[in-house]
């Protein structure tokens, strides 16, 4: 009997998700997705191909819904968020704008804070944060006037692309390289991190249990719904990030 409810009990442990495993994973419309964000039961995506806004099932990837981009010249879209009321979104040329959800039109923007790149995207209740990969930058913004309240830069090697926040961490992924890590905010020690499952990460988005995450490539691009683990109270170490490559 022992040995039976022991070998139950490796099973089910085997069978528990581990921080960073894919819950689910569904397809990208559009090609090269690149923002990203939850709202109301629904993922939001952009699509630097086509140059659309799709509201997707996350169940099933099936576009819902889309929207044309705001501004004049509009290049890449990159950075998604909700602030509650309106879908936020970082445009290129650098621009953030609040779009009504029902028509699409933007009802106010403000500068994004970099004038090369700016990608991730996330409200914390109060704020924007923003990331810029060209100088490893996580910006925290006055969402009435895009002024810089605040910035840090995360210990990586690679520039920060994706942005989004759970209520307390803020996580962050990696230009080409697969590597989240968990941020308490202005803090740029990651307090955890994990391995993602495609080489080019791009936007991420929370949606109250899990995290979503856009794989940027122009063909079968994929959305991965991760399994954000407990976050751990003592901070990583750069040695236990590099274990990871070397064990």
């Amino acid at each position: 009997m022992r040995s039976g409810m022991l070998v139950l009990c490796c099973l089910s442990a085997l069978a528990i998700a581990s921080p960073g495993d894919i819950i689910s994973q569904i397809p990208a419309p559009g090609g090269n997705p690149d923002g990203l964000t939850w709202v109301d039961g629904y993922l939001w995506i952009t699509s630097d191909t086509d140059h659309m806004f799709y509201k997707i099932d996350p169940a099933t990837g099936a576009v819902v819904d889309q929207m044309t981009p705001p501004g004049p010249g509009v290049g890449s879209l990159t950075g998604l968020a909700w602030d509650g009321t309106h879908l936020v979104a970082t445009v290129q040329p650098w621009m953030i704008y609040f779009m009504d959800m029902t028509t699409g039109l933007a009802v106010d923007s403000i500068p994004a804070p970099s004038s090369s790149n700016n990608e991730g995207l996330t409200w914390d209740g109060t704020n924007l944060w923003s990331t810029n990969p060209g100088n490893n930058a996580v910006y925290k913004l006055d969402p009435a006037t895009g002024t810089v309240l605040d910035y840090f830069q995360p210990y990586s090697p690679a520039g920060c692309t994706g942005l989004a926040y759970d209520g307390f961490n803020l996580y962050v992924s990696m230009q080409n390289t697969p590597l989240m890590y968990v941020h308490l905010p202005m803090v740029p020690q990651p307090v955890s991190y994990y391995l993602l499952p495609c080489e080019t990460p791009q936007d991420l988005a929370w949606d109250g249990t899990y995290v979503w995450l856009t794989e940027y490539e122009e063909t079968g691009a994929q959305v991965y719904q991760l399994d954000p683990g407990t976050q751990h109270l003592a901070p990583a170490t750069w040695a236990m990030v590099k274990s990871v490559f070397t064990e």
